[in-house]
């Protein structure tokens, strides 16, 4: 059995920890109540983006659209797919629960589920040390690394990698450009989901669209409406806005995921720690009350022993 001196190094070095994740924990909480706002707002935007370029593309009828600018017309036109490109965001830091076990494990099934031919390629940009890891176990090629991103990660951040991935895919370093991330919540604010989001080429909007039930045709762009100066030239203008607020949302969704995933961590590290310390203060107490039951017993029989002494 340790010793009260043990037990008592061990109860408060256990506090000290304690302190540390409720403070992790505290912190966590304020990043995640920072960006919740913002994600959430954001991804409002990028929902109503989204469905206004879905709606002129689909009433232009034109495939591809009669873009002025050639890269434009190269963001929005299928190709024939040999290298399929992943931008994959994950985290420089631990601690954080099960996020980054989530992120590969996820990863892992999405890329067994699609059944890629084996001409074809895929082509990593990982941002994070976990996701450049992940790759390099796996024998994966990785065109670019990126690290690390903010806690806060801001437009002007975002916009490195908005330019980075674009350039990407109109050099043709990939014929297909995917956002693979960790997702905050999906509007219950108790977890965070891996999920895949198709980038580029942006057409492929039109395919999710048309096999979505709920999507109705009806709700077109109506030519009552007057469109200046074209369709076209709203939606050319248009395309590199959704592609930039959708990289952009896909960073903020992953870092309040993970700040999330911390503040859970965190909070179960305390809770742990708590219940450790009832523990073993529930054994000093035990210890201590046979240390004085000894005592006692030691006690009374050195004084019988002396009273016997006194009769003889």
């Amino acid at each position: 059995m340790p010793s009260l001196n043990e037990i008592k190094r061990h109860i408060a070095s256990t506090e000290k920890t304690k302190k540390i994740t409720n403070a992790m924990q505290m912190v966590s909480r304020n990043k995640v109540n920072h960006l919740l706002d913002m994600t959430q707002s954001y991804q409002v935007y990028i929902d109503h983006l989204r469905e206004t370029i879905v709606q002129l593309h689909y009433t232009l009828k034109v495939t591809p659209p009669n873009f002025s600018k050639p890269e434009i017309r190269s963001l929005i036109t299928p190709r024939k797919v040999n290298k399929i490109g992943i931008f994959l965001i994950s985290t420089d830091k631990g601690l954080a629960g099960s996020y980054n076990v989530n992120l590969i494990k996820g990863l892992d099934e999405w890329i067994e589920e699609q059944n890629f031919d084996e001409e074809q390629e895929l082509v990593f940009y990982t941002l994070g040390r976990t996701g450049e890891r992940y790759c390099r176990e796996r024998g994966y090629k990785i065109a670019r690394s990126y690290y690390p991103l903010s806690d806060q990660p801001g437009f002007q951040e975002a916009h490195y990698f908005i330019r980075q991935l674009r350039s990407a895919y109109v050099e043709k370093e990939c014929d297909e450009l995917y956002l693979a991330y960790n997702h905050y919540g999906l509007g219950s604010g108790t977890n965070s989901k891996f999920g895949v989001d198709n980038l580029l080429p942006v057409v492929s909007l039109n395919r999710r669209m048309e096999l979505d039930p709920s999507f109705d045709k009806k709700e077109l762009i109506s030519e009552v409406f007057l469109i200046e100066p074209s369709m076209e030239a709203v939606l050319e203008g248009l395309v590199p806005q959704y592609i930039e607020s959708f990289v952009y949302g896909a960073l903020l969704q992953a870092k309040t995921a993970e700040h999330f995933s911390r503040m859970i961590a965190m909070q179960s590290a305390t809770e742990n720690a708590k219940e450790i310390i009832e523990d073993l203060q529930l054994r000093y107490n035990r210890a201590r009350q046979v240390k004085v039951t000894n005592e006692i017993i030691e006690i009374v029989a050195g004084a019988q022993a002396q009273h016997k002494e006194r009769r003889k």
